[in-house]
């Protein structure tokens, strides 16, 4: 596992764009990956990722979004929220950032309070 601290993504604007309103309107009937997340996007302003091996790929797991403040704003997978990170075709390689050691990673995990989802590849 690597683990992975970015300021990626975190451009989000605080107020929907009309489109973006009329879409989701139209598409109400498609169920959203993240819905915990949507509304607070655009707090979020660094991001703690932990990649797990699959098939020869270092793909995203967990992840957690950080306020300016560096506190956690969600954290996911999660029971209602699939990840934002998850929802893409990134790998670690993709990714520009500052490594992190899995302890920061975990303290920070444990303030969120997300119980953690098993990962298919664990055993």
């Amino acid at each position: 596992m690597k683990y992975l601290s970015t300021s990626m993504a975190t451009d989000w604007h605080e107020k929907e764009p009309r489109q973006s309103k009329v879409l989701k309107t139209i598409l109400f009937f498609i169920p959203k990956a993240n819905p915990g997340y949507e509304p607070k996007m655009h707090l979020v302003k660094k991001w703690l990722i932990e990649f797990e091996e699959e098939d020869g790929k270092l793909l995203p797991w967990r992840e957690i979004g950080l306020d300016s403040n560096g506190t956690p704003v969600f954290a996911g997978p999660d029971k209602k929220n699939y990840g934002f990170w998850l929802d893409t075709n990134m790998e670690f390689k993709d990714f520009e950032g500052e490594s992190i050691d899995k302890d920061e990673f975990e303290r920070v995990w444990k303030i969120t309070g997300v119980e953690a989802i098993k990962n298919d590849n664990e055993s």
